[in-house]
C-alpha cells in the first residue's frame, strides 16, 4: 500500500521529541501518537498521527516563482506474527520565500487490525536528498479487545481544533481528518501553547444501550502530574444511539504551564463513577510558568502510594517480581519481616530509591515496571510460567524496559525454531537479547545477549534454533 499526499502547513511552534539519527547527521523532529477506535468487536482502527516541524527541512527555491519546496518520505510499518502492512507517505511543504513562517506538517494513517501485540516502525528521510539522514523508530502496541457487554470508550484523541465537516471550508483540506461528521485535526505532541489555549478532545462511546437511559452524565476532570484534580466539568449528553462521538473544548487560560491529564467518566446513580479513559497533555503558557510543587514527606508519599494498602497476596507478587531487578542481597532484609505494615514500608522504600522525582506522589520508574509486568503477564504466560513476568522475556522486560525493536522469526524457511531478537539502543551503547522457543511450548528461553552479566553464546542459532543440530557440550536448560 503506497500513498502520496500533500499536507496543509499549520502554523504552530511546538516542542517535539526527536528520533535518533545516523551519526553525524541532523535529525528531523518526528512525533507520533496512536489512538484506538472500534470498528467491530474483533477489529480495531489504529490511527497513527504524526507531526513534523519544518524548521530543519531543506527547502529548494524556484527563482522564477518565488516558491520554496521541501519533500519528506515517511514510511509506517505495522507488524505482528500474523500481520504486516506498511504505507509510504510523501509530505510536501510549499511556501512563498518572502512569507516564510515556521509550520507543522501533520497527518494521519489508519490500519484496521484484530486485537493482539504489534510493533510499529517509522522511517523518515528527505526525499530530495539521496544521502539524507534516515531516522528509524520502533514501539510496541497492544491492540485492545473490545467489550460488547458494558459501556466502553475509544482512546481520547487530543486535537488542535475540531469543527463540523464542511467541504467549503478552505482550512479543511485533508479528507483523512474527517470522521463522524466532524473535522478533527490531530495533535500528536499533546502540547498546547499560548496565553489562552483551548484543549480539544474527541472520543467515541460504545454500547450505550447498556445504560438503559436517555441521557449521559459525563464528567471531565483535569488532573496535574501528581493526579490531583485541578478542576472538573460536568455535561449531560442525550443518548443518540448504541455508539456515538463525544467532543469537548476546554479553555486552559489561568492554568500554569506543566504536565496534565484529561480524564473522562460517566456518573452513575447507584454505582461509582465509570472511568472511561485518561490522556496526558502538556501546557506551555509563557505568562504562567510551572508552579513549584510542595515537597512531600516520606509518610505523605507512602500514604499516597499503592503500597500503603497492599495485602499479603499483592505483596508476594511485588517482592517476587522485584527480585528480578534487585541488586544481590538488596531484599534479604525483607525475608526477616513478618508484619504486613513493615513489608509495605520496605517495598515502598525499595522503589523510592529508584524514583527519578521523589518530591511527587507518582513514581515513574515503578509505573514503568508495573506496566511491563502487566504486559508480560498478558503476553508471555505459558504452562511453565503462568504468571508471564517470571519467564525469561518477562525478566528482561522488567529489568531493561521495552526494547527499541523486536525482530520476530516464527515461520522460518530453513525449519529453525521460532525466536525473537530484542534490540536496545539506549543501554550500554546498544545490546541485543535472543530468545528461542526450544521445546515448542511458546516458552522463549534467553540463549544469548551482548549485555553485561547476561548469558552470551555467539553460536546460539546453530545450538538452539536449528532443530537437527546437537552439541554434546552445550548447556542444558
Amino acid at each position: 500500500m503506497r500513498a502520496i499526499i500533500q499536507l496543509a502547513c499549520i502554523v504552530m511552534s511546538v516542542a517535539s521529541s526527536a528520533l535518533a539519527a545516523e551519526p553525524g547527521t541532523q535529525p528531523f523532529p518526528l512525533t507520533l501518537a496512536i489512538s484506538q477506535f472500534r470498528t467491530s468487536p474483533e477489529r480495531t482502527k489504529l490511527e497513527i498521527s504524526y507531526s513534523i516541524p519544518d524548521t530543519q527541512l531543506v527547502y529548494r527555491a524556484d527563482s522564477e516563482t518565488g516558491v520554496v519546496r521541501a519533500l519528506l518520505e515517511l514510511q509506517l510499518q505495522l507488524e505482528s506474527s500474523m500481520f504486516s502492512d506498511s504505507v509510504v507517505v510523501l509530505l510536501e511543504s510549499v511556501k512563498q520565500a518572502k512569507q516564510f513562517h515556521p509550520s507543522l506538517l501533520v497527518g494521519k494513517r489508519i490500519f484496521i487490525v484484530p486485537p493482539g501485540q504489534y510493533t510499529l516502525r517509522a522511517r523518515i528521510r528527505d526525499a530530495y536528498r539521496s544521502k539524507s539522514a534516515v531516522l528509524e523508530r520502533s514501539m510496541p502496541i497492544i491492540v485492545r479487545q473490545w467489550s460488547t457487554d458494558a459501556i466502553t470508550a475509544s482512546s481520547i484523541e487530543l486535537a488542535q481544533w475540531i469543527e463540523r465537516r464542511d467541504t467549503s471550508d478552505a482550512r479543511q483540506t485533508n479528507a483523512g481528518f474527517g470522521k463522524s461528521g466532524l473535522y478533527v485535526v490531530p495533535l500528536p505532541s499533546a502540547t498546547y501553547e499560548g496565553n489562552a489555549p483551548t484543549l480539544y478532545a474527541y472520543t467515541e462511546l460504545y454500547n450505550l444501550d447498556r445504560c438503559a437511559c436517555d441521557t449521559l452524565a459525563l464528567h471531565y476532570r483535569i488532573l496535574d502530574a501528581a493526579m490531583n484534580e485541578v478542576f472538573d466539568l460536568r455535561y449531560r449528553r442525550p443518548v443518540l444511539g448504541r455508539d456515538q462521538a463525544e467532543v469537548i473544548s476546554i479553555p486552559l487560560d489561568g492554568v500554569p504551564s506543566g504536565a496534565y491529564y484529561l480524564a473522562l467518566g460517566i456518573e452513575q446513580a447507584r454505582s461509582p463513577e465509570l472511568v472511561l479513559g485518561r490522556q496526558q497533555f502538556y501546557l506551555i503558557n509563557p505568562e504562567l510558568p510551572p508552579e513549584q510543587p510542595r515537597t512531600l514527606s516520606e509518610d505523605e508519599l507512602f500514604l499516597q502510594s499503592p503500597f500503603a494498602t497492599m495485602d499479603q497476596a499483592q505483596l508476594a507478587v511485588e517482592i517476587a517480581s522485584a527480585r528480578l531487578i534487585a541488586r544481590p542481597s538488596e531484599l534479604d532484609a525483607y525475608d526477616q519481616l513478618t508484619e504486613v505494615p513493615a513489608k509495605r514500608r520496605f517495598l515502598f522504600r525499595f522503589w523510592l530509591q529508584r524514583d527519578p522525582d521523589p518530591s511527587t506522589p507518582a513514581n515513574e520508574r515503578y509505573e514503568e515496571f508495573r506496566k511491563a509486568r502487566q504486559y508480560a503477564a498478558q503476553f508471555y504466560r505459558t504452562q511453565r510460567f503462568p504468571q508471564g513476568w517470571n519467564s525469561d522475556r518477562g525478566r528482561v522486560l522488567l529489568k531493561y524496559g521495552f526494547p527499541t525493536q523486536i525482530d520476530r522469526a516464527y515461520f522460518n524457511m530453513d525449519g529453525a525454531r521460532p525466536h525473537e531478537i530484542w534490540r536496545y539502543d539506549n543501554i550500554q551503547g546498544g545490546v541485543i537479547f535472543v530468545f528461542v522457543d526450544i521445546d515448542g511450548t511458546e516458552n522463549f528461553v534467553l540463549v544469548h545477549s551482548t549485555a553485561l552479566y547476561e548469558i552470551r553464546n555467539e553460536n546460539w542459532y546453530r545450538q538452539f534454533a536449528m532443530p537437527n543440530y546437537l552439541d554434546p557440550n552445550g548447556p542444558v536448560r
